[in-house]
């Protein structure tokens, strides 16, 4: 990079200059993947508690309009309408991940887009390079920061979502090169939330917060509003302030030519709980499954995780169910007791039944190394999961998953994302729609009218 350029600089040119004609079809194919996945599960979430008293908080804050609260018969302004739907679209943590930083990506980026294009009218091509131009700006930052960022405990969905969201708002309002990087550089500037929130409906606040204030800074670039152009490099910069002055810009020169989508990939959630427990979930399954063992047989269960694991696990006996999507001890139980987790095993009464809270008791989980003969596996995520499982027998059973099924190197077929977007459809109460959703979706380069995706 020439040292006069910035950052910012580089990101907005390449987001001004990324032409939907020139994106790869397999790319465009993962990016209606992730936009089925995220439409579905802001269906289920818009029934959570969270999700709404967050809409009253809306309503009360934000003026009418014409952009979808998916999952209602309610309309509100652009920054409104990113802001519910973003909550709605993280509050059951079943939304995609990333791990360029380690983020939830399409629930901030596509409610930010989706409320642009539906103010403005956009067609369905534009809101497809919209999403994917937001979520590649979020993950190449994600990358030039490295995954550090997330690890001295900044929550990246909410720091680098906002300037995604940011960037996919503006491509969709066709800001030029000067308005664009504004709009980056005002989204930027601001620190989001810290990885604290985990639990609590804090997590679902600051996901629509990100997406709102993407669209606000985007607003506020059209009318005129300016950022600092040097905001990663500055001395009391984002760089130095939130990652110790670590930021290769390199990183950001590739974008709309090697597409993060791709490389690390997105994985797509098979259960409702954090992405940080689905390795050692799919190990205790496959362990139960081929022994053909049920919940009592099990008398000692021991879980060797790494410390990124067990530092988003931190509830061993969940009260709620929101604690429980950040409990791995609920996790190995609901898959000793059902085989798997649904949305429907987030409840106070499943937490309470007998038989999870005496499994709860018998798992240990502790943070430890990859056993040495698993070392070589080429699929290995930074959050695998190594169970040691005894029965009553006196049997020693153990399972390393090193990538989830749903992983970014084991993804979902078509058919279980389809059967995971109907479960989500059917817990939202939209059965009667979903069909016509999900092909909508399919074919969404051909939508002439982006308000007319939910209708």
């Amino acid at each position: 990079m020439k040292a006069h350029r910035h950052a910012i600089q580089a990101l907005a040119d390449a987001v001004v200059s990324l032409e939907f004609e020139s994106i790869p079809g397999d790319v465009l194919n993962q990016a209606k993947r992730c936009v089925i996945d995220v439409c579905g599960v802001t269906l289920a979430g818009a029934k959570t508690e969270s999700a709404k008293i967050l809409f009253d908080t809306a309503t009360e804050t934000y003026g009418a309009g014409c952009c979808d609260i998916v999952g209602t018969p309610h309309r509100l302004n652009a920054p409104g309408a990113a802001f519910a739907n973003g909550t709605a679209a993280h509050a059951l943590d079943f939304d995609d991940n990333c791990y360029a930083g380690i983020v939830h990506g399409s629930a901030v980026v596509f409610p930010a887009v989706l409320a642009v294009a539906q103010q403005r009218g956009a067609t369905g091509a534009e809101l497809l390079l919209g999403f994917l131009a937001g979520l590649e700006v979020e993950f190449a930052v994600a990358k030039a920061l490295s995954n550090s960022i997330y690890d001295k405990g900044w929550w990246t969905t909410s720091v680098l979502g906002v300037i995604g969201s940011a960037a996919g708002a503006a491509k969709i309002a066709g800001l030029d090169r000067e308005k664009m990087e504004h709009t980056l550089a005002l989204a930027a500037v601001g620190a989001g939330a810290t990885r604290a929130v985990r639990g609590t409906a804090a997590k679902h606040y600051y996901c629509g917060r990100a997406a709102e204030s993407g669209v606000i800074a985007a607003i506020a670039a059209m009318h005129g509003a300016t950022g600092p152009a040097n905001v990663f490099e500055d001395q009391s910069g984002f760089a130095q302030v939130l990652n110790g002055g670590e930021f290769d810009a390199k990183k950001v020169e590739g974008l709309g030519i090697e597409f993060g989508i791709s490389d690390p990939g997105v994985d797509i959630k098979k259960y409702p709980v954090c992405y940080a427990s689905h390795a050692a979930a799919d190990a205790v399954k496959e362990i139960m499954g081929a022994e053909g063992l049920r919940a009592n047989d099990i008398v000692s269960l021991t879980c060797t995780v790494p410390s990124v694991v067990a530092s988003n696990l931190t509830y061993p006996a969940p009260r709620t169910p929101a604690e429980a999507q950040f409990s791995l001890h609920f996790a190995i139980a609901a898959i000793i007791v059902h085989g798997d987790i649904t949305l429907e095993h987030l409840t106070t009464e499943m937490l309470s039944s007998a038989p999870i809270k005496r499994l709860l008791k018998l798992i240990e989980v502790k943070v430890g190394d990859i056993p040495l003969q698993h070392r070589s596996s080429s699929l290995i995520c930074p959050e695998w999961g190594y169970v040691e499982l005894t029965t009553r027998c006196g049997d020693h059973k153990t399972s390393f998953v090193g990538s989830p099924l749903g992983s970014a190197s084991r993804p979902m077929s078509e058919e279980m994302l389809k059967k995971k977007f109907n479960a989500c459809a059917q817990h939202g109460d939209y059965n009667n729609s979903a069909s016509v959703l999900y092909d909508k979706i399919l074919n969404i380069e051909n939508l002439q009218n982006a308000r007319d995706l939910f209708s």
